[in-house]
C-alpha cells in the first residue's frame, strides 16, 4: 500500500515537473510586453498620448478625438465600453455630451468628454453599423433552423459559428464598403472627419468656411475604419483642391494642421486597397492592379502638401499602428507609404499580443483581431503615449473583454 502511494506520488511529482517545463511552450503571449519598433527616421519610437495633447493644449483650444469602429455589428454599447475603458486608464471622469444621427442611413455621432482636473478631451464616436444592418438581415435565412433561420442541414458547430459570425456579420461590412452600397458609410465617415476638422458635412460634402478647427485632433480607428479614415481624408482633399480656390485650400491646410496623432488598431489598408483603382475610385472600368497601401501614401502626400502650405513650422504628425502578428487582418505601416514626405511624419509600429498563443501554433483569430480595445498596453499607450527608455505601463485594473458581440461568434 505504501509502495503504491509512493509510486503515485512520484508520478504526480514527475507530471508537475514536466508541466512546469512545458507550460511556457504550451501557453504564451510572446508580445505581452509590446515591442515598439524604431521608426525609419532613426528616432527612438517615442510618441505622445492623449494626456500629452491635453497637457499642451492652449486655453480654449479643445482636444478632440474621432473614434470609429471596424467590421462586424457594433451595438451602441461599444461606445460605453471604449469610453469607460479609456476613462479608467486616463484616470478621469466621463460625461456623455450627446448623440445625433449623421447622414440618412442610420449612422450616428456620439460625444463623450473625459475630464482630468481642469483639462478635458472630447471624444466623438462614429457608429455606422445600422447602415449595413438591412444587408445582414437579408442573410438571416442562412441561419440554422434551431437559431431562427431556414437552413435545414447539419453544420459542424465551429463552421456554423464562423459562417454566421465571421462571414454573415463581419465580412459583409468589408464587401459592402468595397462597392457602391458602401457609399452611405463613406459619406458618414467624410462628414465625421469634416466635423472633426471644424467644418460642416452634408451628403459627403465638407464645408470648412466659418469653421473652427480644434486645438489638437487625434484619430483612433479600428479594423475597417483604418481604410475608411484615409479614404475620407482623400475625398475631402480632392474636393477642395479640385476647386482651385486658394482660400478654401488654406482653410483645409489650417484645419488639417490640427491633426497630431493617428492611432490605427489593426491596419487593414494594404489588404483593402486591393479593391481600389489607382485613382482611388471604386468604379470598375478595366482590370487594373492597385498599389499596396496606396490610399495611405496618397493621404500622407495630401497631408504633406497641406503642411507645406503653412508658413509656421509644425512637429511631425505621428501615425502609430498597433498589430498582433497573429491578427490575420492587420498590417504594419512601412516607410514606402511616406514616399518623399518622410520629414512630415513619424510612423511607429507597436507589436502586441492580444491573446495567448498555444503551442506556438494557434492564437484565436477573433481575439487576435478585436482584442486591441481591451489590451491594457494599447489603452495605456493611447492615454500616455510611449517614452523611449521607459517600460510600457500596464494599468492595474482588469481589462478583460470578449469578442462575442463584436465579431459575432455566438452560434447562430
Amino acid at each position: 500500500m505504501r509502495r503504491g502511494w509512493l509510486i503515485l506520488g512520484l508520478v504526480l511529482a514527475a507530471a508537475v515537473a514536466v508541466g512546469a517545463l512545458l507550460y511556457p511552450r504550451l501557453y504564451s503571449a510572446p508580445y505581452a510586453t509590446p515591442i515598439v519598433e524604431r521608426p525609419a527616421d532613426g528616432g527612438d519610437g517615442s510618441f505622445p498620448g492623449l494626456l500629452d495633447l491635453m497637457a499642451t493644449a492652449a486655453p480654449g483650444a479643445p482636444v478632440r478625438v474621432l473614434w470609429t469602429h471596424g467590421m462586424c455589428t457594433h451595438p451602441p454599447s461599444w461606445v460605453d465600453d471604449r469610453a469607460n475603458r479609456l476613462a479608467a486608464v486616463i484616470g478621469g471622469s466621463r460625461q456623455s455630451v450627446g448623440s445625433r444621427q449623421i447622414g440618412r442611413h442610420g449612422a450616428s455621432l456620439r460625444t463623450e468628454r473625459i475630464s482630468v482636473g481642469a483639462t478635458a478631451v472630447e471624444i466623438v464616436f462614429l457608429s455606422w453599423s445600422p447602415v449595413t444592418a438591412p444587408l445582414k438581415a437579408a442573410l438571416a435565412y442562412d441561419r440554422s433552423v434551431s437559431f431562427g433561420g431556414d437552413f435545414p442541414y447539419q453544420r459542424a458547430t465551429l463552421n456554423r459559428d464562423l459562417k454566421s459570425g465571421l462571414v454573415n456579420d463581419c465580412l459583409v461590412d468589408v464587401v459592402t464598403y468595397a462597392g457602391p452600397n458602401g457609399n452611405p458609410i463613406r459619406y458618414a465617415m467624410i462628414e465625421a472627419v469634416c466635423e472633426a476638422l471644424g467644418g460642416r458635412g452634408t451628403d459627403g460634402d465638407c464645408d470648412l468656411a466659418g469653421g473652427r478647427p480644434p486645438g489638437s485632433l487625434a484619430l483612433v480607428v479600428e479594423s475597417l475604419g483604418t481604410k475608411m479614415i484615409f479614404d475620407a481624408i482623400l475625398h475631402i482633399g480632392a474636393a477642395v483642391e479640385g476647386r482651385r480656390d486658394d482660400a478654401a485650400t488654406d482653410r483645409l491646410a489650417n484645419a488639417m494642421a490640427a491633426t497630431r496623432m493617428i492611432y490605427l488598431l489593426s491596419n487593414q489598408v494594404p489588404l483593402l486597397d486591393s479593391a481600389d483603382l489607382p485613382d482611388g475610385s471604386t468604379t470598375v472600368v478595366a482590370p487594373s492592379p492597385s498599389l499596396v497601401g496606396a490610399s495611405v501614401a496618397r493621404s500622407f502626400a495630401l497631408l504633406a502638401r497641406m503642411r507645406e502650405r503653412l508658413a509656421t513650422g509644425q512637429p511631425p504628425l505621428a501615425a502609430v499602428a498597433f498589430s498582433d502578428p497573429n491578427d490575420l487582418l492587420s498590417y504594419r505601416l512601412v516607410p514606402a507609404f511616406l514616399g518623399d514626405h518622410a520629414r512630415h511624419f513619424r510612423v511607429v509600429n507597436v507589436i502586441v499580443s492580444n491573446a495567448a498563443t498555444y503551442l506556438g501554433f494557434f492564437e484565436r483569430p477573433d481575439s487576435a483581431h478585436c482584442g486591441y480595445a481591451w489590451n491594457p498596453h494599447v489603452l495605456a499607450m493611447l492615454a500616455e503615449g510611449h517614452k523611449a527608455g521607459q517600460p510600457p505601463r500596464r494599468p492595474p485594473a482588469s481589462m478583460d473583454g470578449s469578442c462575442h458581440g463584436e465579431i459575432g461568434l455566438a452560434g447562430q
